[in-house]
């Protein structure tokens, strides 16, 4: 048996953890600090503004020897991009605060192609990886857009996250 891998969103004040499932669109972007893929259309990201911080972590349970080499990109942008950017906070942060979205910790563009190296810890950090059930650190990421960005709906960005099985 090996490891179960799910997708797991925190948010408000508490940092609830929300189950958001393996692939498909687990969350959007929006004006609202909430762990939902819905409702995104009554809380829109105004041109020139960012989004509310989105905080997600991988959850491996079940039976495995090791969890490590965490790597985590973005393999297919906006299209069209015009005017949007995810911005991310590369130390992968253990401690949750609430998601703001006000300029924040989220400066770095997200990587676009596999880094080739763990970017992402695990409890216990880069090197020695998950040796039981538990979560990798946070995965922050925000929404900046510009003035240019256009109104209404955008296509998808595809987020990929790789790690090894022992």
């Amino acid at each position: 048996m090996g490891a179960t891998f799910g997708w797991i969103q925190r948010n408000g004040s508490a940092g609830t953890r929300s189950v958001l499932g393996i692939s498909g669109n687990l969350f959007n972007f929006k004006n609202k600090d909430d762990a939902t893929a819905a409702n995104y259309s009554d809380n829109p990201v105004v041109a020139g503004n960012r989004s509310f911080e989105v905080w997600l972590q991988a959850k491996f349970t079940g039976a495995f020897n090791k969890i490590d080499n965490v790597q985590f990109w973005r393999s297919t942008d906006f299209s069209p991009a015009t005017g949007l950017s995810v911005k991310w906070d590369p130390r992968t942060p253990s401690a949750f605060t609430q998601p703001v979205s006000a300029v924040s910790r989220c400066v770095s563009a997200v990587p676009s192609a596999d880094p080739g190296a763990a970017n992402v810890r695990c409890r216990g950090g880069l090197a020695s990886g998950l040796v039981a059930s538990g979560y990798s650190d946070h995965i922050v990421l925000q929404l900046a857009t510009t003035s240019a960005a256009a109104a209404g709906d955008t296509s998808l960005a595809a987020f990929t996250m790789n790690y090894d099985e022992q």
